[in-house]
């Protein structure tokens, strides 16, 4: 009993060395900020967006395509921008990329929720269209400086795993005070004169929170002494790009997290939708529902950790699809808000569970090519990554805007048509089941176990600190 007891206990701690628990807490800081500003974008809004200004779901699907094609052009240039740069003594170099492009994020988001029902539609489409475009080049940036600044400083994949419950645990936290807002006040009857308020509250807090996460982080010379940077010009750099893009560590990563990640990730926009729709419920069961599913979730976080810690990466993928399953046919066929509430928190947890096991595979692989060739290149595979990931991870967003555009919602009308109910039931339930079931194939592919995951973290954990 003893030993059961222990290894419970053992299951719910941050047990990985290097970094102290303080420092594994500010490090985690700076990027559930950024996931926020996310969340209101591109989730909140589109709701807003169609509901309150009245812009026809043809019109978001088509500022996503754009915003899409952009991410495939300004993401590599960026990241490998970053690579080039150098660490200059007056000013840093990650942490003051992310300090200068906050403001951009800020205003942009602002501006965003200004539009009004009464312009015509090709200027809101517009308008909202120039605003994403200036927010998500400024996200960018913050990304890829966050991500290399963080792969520098927690070198092992323990540490990343802990890092990243901790971060999950805050996000899911300030995703709480933020989908409280359109749940009380965009399912039912939500007023624009209300929610106007509201949401620069929460931008405001949003940029007080940016403001303390960055305060004071180190960002010294110090930290790059070990990183073999190399400048890539031309051809060169159309030739290491290739040679990363169609190995096999890359390939199988990128595919599992178009086919499967993109769409488990976007989950919340259509509880918002289904709630509404579907159930037709009122904005404080909606706010309820959500709340207790994620504390839910919350308190198995370091649960998660432990499993992938102790299983790798590609193991503990094959745990979830259990989960994924429960929840999105429970969805589909929900009756009553009991079922609803169950299979949600089958949805929560399966999105925590594998956004946490597939969370450091992307370092893995920077470290191993570092490994292999001597030359750390964070910013351009960060740069390939989001050709791949970031710019498809809005799929899922235009498909399902699109699915229930093709059977008929209408945002401004008072109750959907049965179509249209079907139509939210097969976007919320079917179409991300099955993006689990077939990710299960690149994920079979993925060359990296449990051993070989250990030998690289060992090894960024020598070119860092150097020791065992």
């Amino acid at each position: 009993m003893k030993k059961v007891i222990h290894s419970i206990r053992g299951a719910f701690r941050f047990t990985s060395t290097g970094l102290t628990m303080g420092q594994k807490w500010r490090l985690a800081l700076p990027g559930p900020v950024l996931s926020v500003g996310g969340v209101l974008i591109h989730n909140v809004f589109i709701k807003y967006y169609t509901d309150m200004i009245g812009l026809s779901p043809k019109y978001v699907g088509w500022v996503y395509l754009i915003y899409n094609i952009w991410n495939a052009i300004n993401d590599p240039m960026i990241g490998v921008w970053i690579d080039k740069m150098r660490h200059r003594p007056n000013r840093g170099k990650y942490v003051y990329i992310m300090r200068v492009t906050v403001p951009f994020m800020i205003i942009s988001s602002f501006l965003m929720m200004l539009s009004s029902p009464s312009w015509d539609q090709w200027l809101i489409f517009l308008l909202y269209t120039v605003e994403l475009f200036i927010y998500d080049t400024a996200a960018t940036a913050y990304s890829v400086a966050y991500q290399s600044y963080t792969l520098i400083a927690a070198p092992t994949k323990e540490e990343r795993v802990d890092v990243n419950i901790i971060q999950n645990y805050i996000s899911q936290a300030l995703s709480f005070l933020i989908t409280m807002i359109p749940t009380l006040l965009l399912v039912g009857d939500g007023k624009r004169e209300v929610i106007i308020p509201v949401f620069s509250a929460v931008i405001l807090a949003e940029t007080i929170f940016f403001t303390l996460a960055l305060r004071g982080l180190r960002d010294d010379a110090k930290m790059y002494e070990s990183l073999n940077n190399q400048d890539f010009e031309g051809n060169n750099l159309w030739k290491e790009s290739w040679k990363i893009i169609k190995s096999r560590p890359f390939l199988t990563y990128v595919i599992y997290s178009i086919i499967t990640i993109g769409p488990i990730g976007f989950y919340f926009t259509p509880y918002l939708y289904y709630m509404d729709d579907v159930m037709q419920s009122d904005g404080l069961t909606a706010t309820i529902v959500d709340a207790s599913t994620h504390i839910i979730a919350l308190i198995f976080l370091p649960v998660m950790g432990n499993i992938i810690k102790r299983c790798g990466t590609k193991i503990s993928i094959y745990w979830g699809t259990l989960t994924a399953i429960l929840g999105y046919v429970g969805i589909f066929f929900a009756s009553n808000i009991w079922t609803v509430a169950a299979s949600y928190i089958m949805i929560v947890f399966t999105v925590n569970y594998i956004r946490t096991a597939v969370s450091q595979v992307g370092a893995l692989i920077i470290d191993d090519n570092e490994r292999s060739t001597g030359v750390r290149k964070t910013g351009l595979f960060n740069g390939l990554f989001s050709i791949f990931i970031t710019a498809f991870s809005s799929l899922q967003t235009v498909i399902f805007i699109n699915v229930i555009g093709a059977f008929g919602y209408d945002g401004l009308a008072a109750t959907q048509s049965e179509s249209a109910v079907f139509g939210i039931r097969v976007a919320t339930g079917l179409i991300p089941l099955v993006s689990v079931i077939i990710g299960l194939i690149p994920i079979s592919f993925y060359p990296f176990d449990k051993k070989k995951e250990e030998e690289i973290s060992a090894f960024s954990n020598y070119a860092r600190r150097g020791g065992p």
